[in-house]
């Protein structure tokens, strides 16, 4: 069973003026989206550790990113993709990742020396 590369994307869809855009995480879309800076969500009122016989603060539960819509400015919450486009994006992956191998193969074989491999640090597996 070979490893796959999960590549992270989000589904940013702007209600009123109905913006679709797909995120990836490697791609920087700086030019066109605006972050908005929003803080976590505290995780309660500390609790008393009977060990220690201290407090003991409760973490922070961490918020999805907001965006600001580019037609009309609103801001829009960065969520999970739709199943239909995970699997269209699976499909695409694996292309991508075929037609890859295949090139490495080709210039293996020009080259007539052993394929370095690297480990990619976004790999997942």
């Amino acid at each position: 069973m070979s490893k796959k590369q999960l590549v992270k994307r989000w589904f940013l869809f702007c209600e009123p003026c109905s913006y679709k855009q797909i995120i990836t995480a490697d791609k920087c879309e700086s030019d066109t989206l605006v972050e908005i800076k929003t803080s976590p969500i505290p995780g309660g009122a500390p609790r008393l550790d009977p060990k220690t016989k201290k407090g003991k603060d409760r973490p922070s539960i961490q918020r999805n990113k907001k965006f600001k819509c580019p037609q009309c400015g609103r801001g829009v919450t960065a969520k999970s993709l739709p199943p239909v486009y995970v699997n269209a994006f699976k499909e695409v992956d694996e292309l991508k990742r075929k037609e890859h191998d295949e090139l490495e193969k080709k210039k293996r074989i020009e080259d007539g020396k052993p394929v370095k491999h690297e480990k990619d640090p976004d790999f997942l597996g």
